[in-house]
């Protein structure tokens, strides 16, 4: 599972953004990219508290280790006009979507949507050449 700010190559063809607007498109991509997995971290600060394991009849509650959480970094591709974080953990799913024995602790989905307004609006403002 991941989410991704996509489409800058379509828009950046549609809109003919200057060679000067550029850079600053860059920057608002690395800038939302970092927001977006700070955001995600601090939520799984939040969130994963730890489990109850079962071992025969005893149980034990087991603290998690953080390896998604460190796992949520940004990766910058396209040339900078592509900001990606996905947990690389293969649980990470059952984190944030949950099972049938485990409810969801969505921490990616909801830090998207904090961080997609601010991008749109520094977006739009790069754009038109405003910093």
């Amino acid at each position: 599972m991941s989410l991704s700010f996509e489409g800058l190559g379509r828009l950046e063809s549609k809109l003919k953004i200057s060679a000067e607007a550029a850079p600053r498109v860059k920057r608002v991509v690395m800038k939302s990219g970092a927001d977006l997995s700070n955001k995600t971290q601090e939520l799984m600060n939040e969130r994963y508290k730890g489990h109850w394991e079962r071992n025969g009849k005893k149980r034990k509650w087991v603290y998690p280790t953080g390896t998604t959480r460190r796992s949520a970094v940004v990766h910058i591709t396209d040339g900078g006009l592509t900001a990606y974080v996905a947990p690389q953990t293969a649980y990470f799913p059952y984190l944030e979507y949950g099972t049938r024995y485990m409810t969801a602790r969505p921490t990616l989905s909801p830090a998207f949507h904090e961080v997609e307004p601010q991008f749109k609006r520094e977006l739009k403002q790069a754009i038109k050449g405003k910093d």
